[in-house]
């Protein structure tokens, strides 16, 4: 076992893997089992991003007709669309730039 010491005071504790932990690891096929695919992520997080956009615009809808008089969560529902998308694009621009990424590498 090592230790870091700072000014005396045991700061980090390192130990070598027991078997129990050995054992406790998953191997490669049982970690793929039970996540969903990349794909079925990505379908359901735009799916997300569509409902919350249609909530907002239906907040929107119901707050021009007079339907509704609550402003505020109107407006969260329209930032919350907002961010969803927003965050949606972004993953899009890194999916992008990895797929380019891989493209450039040289076999």
């Amino acid at each position: 076992m090592s230790s870091l010491n700072i000014g005396g005071m045991p700061i980090l504790q390192m130990t070598k893997p027991t078997a129990e932990l050995e054992k406790a690891k998953p191997s490669l096929e049982e970690i793929g089992k039970d996540s969903p695919q990349f794909s079925e992520f990505l379908k359901q997080s735009m799916k997300e991003v569509v409902v919350a956009q249609k909530d907002a615009d239906h907040a929107i809808s119901e707050l021009m007709a007079g339907e509704s008089k609550d402003i505020h969560s109107t407006m969260i529902k329209m930032q919350q669309a907002s961010v969803s998308l927003q965050m949606m694009m972004q993953v899009r621009n890194k999916i992008v730039d990895a797929y380019q990424e891989v493209m450039r590498t040289q076999v």
